[in-house]
Parts: C-alpha cells; sequence; structure tokens
C-alpha cells in the first residue's frame, strides 16, 4: 500500500474547525506542525519543502521553482520573480488580487508570461548577480497598504517595468516578489508522484524529480476537477509509494477574502476527496502548508493541525526525511497506532 499526503493549501484560518469536517474528525489528530521554518515568510514554497523534510531551504527559489512548474526555457544567469497583479482603490491603496495583463510591453531584456488570474512571471535575461540586491514584497503582505511602499527596490530594469506598468494600468499593480535564479537541489530518495494543477507544485515536483501527474480539469482554483484529482492519486498509489495530492482553491478563495466560497469548497472537498480516501487501503495524511485568512487575504505561518488514517499496511515500514512523514513514524510508534 502508498502513503497519499493530502496537502489542502490554506486550509486553515482564524475561523477553522476541523471537527466540522467528517473525514478530519474520523481521522487521528497528529498535533500541531511547524511548516513556516523561523524567519522566513508563510508562503507555500518554504511550507511544503518543509512539510517534506527539505532543510536549509535556499533563499531564492520561489520563481525560479514557478518557472520550471511552467516549462520556461531559462538559463543560470536569468533573474526570475513571480509577478502578482493586485488592484488598487482611488487613494492607491492595496485592495485584493487583480487581473494579470495578457502581455506587458516591450522591455530590453525582459521576457514576461501571464499565468492566468492575478499571476505571472517575469525573467530578465542576464541578471542574476542582482538576485540578493533587490528589494521585494510578497502582495499577501501588501494588502491594505499603498502602492508607493510596495514597489521593489535595488534593480532599476524592474522598478522602471513597475512604474511604467503603474502608469499604465490606473486601478491595478504588479507586484513582483519571489526573487530567485537557478537552484539545484538533491533529488526526492524513492519514487514519488505529485497530483497537482498550480504551477508552484508543478515546479516542486520537478526540483525534487518526482513524477508529476495533471489531471484533465485541474485548475489550482475553487473550480477544480476534484473528483478527477482523487481519482488520479488512488491510481498513482497503485505505482508509487509515496503520492503528494495538492488541493488549492481554498487558499484562492482566501486571498480573494471570500469566506463563503472557502467554506463551500473546503465542503466539497471532504466530501468529494477526503472521505473516499479514508475509504480507500492507503495511508492517508491531511494538513495545510499555512493558514489563509479570508477576513485579510494574508498567510499565516502558525504550526498546522495534521491528520493521519493508518492503511493496512501499518504505515510505519519506510524511512523518511526529516519533516511531516518522519513525524509521523515517530507519533505511532510512541502511541502505538
Amino acid at each position: 500500500m502508498s502513503r497519499i499526503l493530502c496537502i489542502v493549501d490554506g486550509m486553515t484560518d482564524p475561523g477553522f474547525r476541523w471537527r466540522d469536517y467528517s473525514a478530519l474528525s474520523a481521522m487521528h489528530m497528529g498535533g500541531l506542525f511547524p511548516t513556516t521554518p523561523p524567519g522566513r515568510q508563510a508562503e507555500s514554497l518554504t511550507c511544503i519543502l518543509t512539510l517534506l523534510g527539505i532543510q536549509n531551504i535556499p533563499l531564492y527559489l520561489r520563481a525560479y521553482v514557478e518557472a520550471l512548474g511552467l516549462g520556461i526555457p531559462l538559463d543560470e544567469k536569468d533573474l526570475i520573480f513571480r509577478g502578482t497583479w493586485l488592484s488598487l482603490n482611488e487613494a492607491g491603496d492595496c485592495q485584493g488580487m487583480g487581473q494579470a495583463p495578457a502581455s506587458l510591453f516591450a522591455y530590453p531584456g525582459l521576457r514576461y508570461y501571464a499565468l492566468g488570474s492575478y499571476k505571472s512571471v517575469l525573467l530578465f535575461t542576464g541578471a542574476a548577480d542582482y538576485v540578493d540586491r533587490v528589494i521585494t514584497y510578497p502582495p499577501y503582505n501588501c494588502l491594505g497598504k499603498p502602492i508607493c511602499q510596495m514597489l521593489p527596490q535595488g534593480y532599476s530594469p524592474l522598478e522602471e517595468v513597475c512604474q511604467k506598468a503603474r502608469c499604465l494600468y490606473e486601478q491595478a499593480a504588479l507586484i513582483p516578489w519571489g526573487q530567485a535564479c537557478a537552484v539545484h537541489m538533491q533529488p526526492w530518495v524513492g519514487n514519488a508522484a505529485v497530483v497537482c494543477a498550480t504551477e508552484i507544485m508543478r515546479g516542486i515536483a520537478r526540483l525534487l524529480a518526482m513524477d508529476l501527474i495533471v489531471p484533465d480539469g485541474a485548475t489550482g482554483d475553487i473550480d477544480t476537477n476534484l473528483k478527477g484529482k482523487l481519482h488520479a492519486a488512488l491510481s498513482a498509489a497503485c505505482h508509487y509509494p509515496l503520492v503528494i495530492l495538492h488541493i488549492n482553491g481554498g487558499d484562492e478563495a482566501g486571498h480573494r477574502q471570500d469566506k463563503k466560497a472557502k467554506s463551500e469548497f473546503l465542503t466539497q472537498v471532504n466530501l468529494q476527496v477526503l472521505l473516499p480516501l479514508l475509504n480507500s487501503p492507503h495511508t492517508i495524511y491531511v494538513i495545510s502548508d499555512h493558514s489563509t485568512d479570508p477576513r485579510s487575504g494574508k498567510h499565516g505561518g502558525e504550526p498546522q493541525p495534521w491528520f493521519y488514517s493508518i492503511g493496512a499496511d501499518g504505515g510505519a515500514d519506510q524511512v523518511y526525511p526529516t519533516g511531516l512523514l518522519a513525524t509521523h513514524l515517530m507519533t505511532t510508534q510512541i502511541k502505538g497506532d
């Protein structure tokens, strides 16, 4: 049998009650797992790598992993940014997620990729030496603040691009962040598959040399094909000792500050994914990478509750690197499950 690690991105928030979900109530509550390393921002890349036991995560990695997920051609001298488009009020304060334009104006050395919704990637050729000189602000820390305080500093071409975009779009602003250049990391030891849709999770799969499965109709938002993801995870579990199932819609609804949509989506995740997983013979884990508060649209870095259900194989015959899976092995040995 396999292990299926289900990461429900942004699942928790101050109003989250795990007993409201029948699948979580039926599982063992393992405790609280610190997904955000000390001194780091609560964001999916760092939190998910921490869940997997990856230590000493490079500081300048995020946008590179996004680019990997997109299959963007890269050179080791490229400087890469994740670009988030935020909506602005009349006073110029950041209010929420905007809409990324399909294309951007021409600028020497710049390549722009629209990802749909509010997301984009910016790549400056030959500028990797500036990766540790640029100051940027993650968009989830920008909400409610004046855009003039949130623009990047330290690399004049990027500053010029953001200023020009600010002039072209009256009620939207480009926030570049997650600056990165090419990084080489050790592949995951053993066979593992990742079922997902979001660029960041696809990039993690490629970064760690895990096999990637993107089901038809998977979108990375609340309109995703949950049944397709479930089927893909269960099918993969017949061939891989570890399957990572990533579900992102709750995080997106939280960023849009839509409490109702987030709650309704998590209810569907419970019914269409988690309960069927519990009826499988596999060992199941459920955790969020970080919290996402629909009142503010921001991430939180507090330790996350995690849940598990032991499968037919007993759930403790494999050795994993440090992280949630290793914590589970220690927990079950102590409790005698």
